[in-house]
């Protein structure tokens, strides 16, 4: 199998134009968590689009032990949750929409609940043309990423990228054999792929 060819300098017109949607699309989705007591808290949800909204909220062992899909007529959602049946400890609260996460981490106690930062993850952009596949990336919680190649399951490629904030990179697959592939780019706590199909 012939070798993929890392393409060094992308235009820079693709990636201010990647990397001005990609951080105009950060600024879409906010989520706060307001304590009322140990036991509720309103989670407030603004977006500047109406649209359908995935809220889930996961304890420190990744289980789920809430999820709703909402409607997509408002773009201000709030609701007082009760979290009395909740053991204490750490949960993840997480809402998606349109390739955009925004996740917020808080400790339930027997005397209050705790809010951490709002963490903002977007999914890379991938674009195939001509046999060229660029992809760009903003590393918001700023882990190693890496990206890998695979066909039929078999790596074919990987590199490690890094922990730099403004991921761009770009790739000649115009020399690989025909056939499916797979990018997967990876992260300490996520993981996305792009398919495409060389002909």
């Amino acid at each position: 199998m012939k070798t993929i060819k890392t393409i060094s300098k992308l235009t820079m017109l693709f990636a201010f134009v990647a990397f001005a949607n990609t951080l105009m699309a950060g600024g879409n989705l906010k989520v706060n968590i307001l304590p009322l007591s140990s036991e509720k808290a309103v989670v407030a949800i603004t977006t500047v689009d109406a649209v359908n909204l995935q809220i889930s909220i996961e304890n420190e062992k990744g289980e789920k032990v809430y999820y709703k899909e909402t409607d997509s007529d408002n773009k201000d959602y709030r609701k007082v949750f009760d979290f009395s049946n909740l053991e204490k400890g750490d949960y993840k609260l997480s809402v998606f929409t349109n390739g955009l996460t925004t996740e917020r981490n808080f400790t339930i106690d027997s005397e209050n609940i705790e809010v951490g930062k709002e963490k903002s993850l977007i999914e890379p952009y991938f674009s195939f043309k001509d046999g060229v596949l660029k992809m760009s990336y903003l590393n918001f919680p700023e882990e190693k990423v890496s990206l890998n190649f695979y066909t039929n399951n078999d790596l074919v490629y990987s590199k490690e990228i890094g922990n730099k904030f403004n991921v761009v990179e770009g790739f000649d697959l115009s020399k690989l054999e025909k056939g499916s592939y797979s990018v997967v780019l990876s992260t300490l706590s996520n993981s996305y792929s792009y398919d495409l199909d060389l002909k």
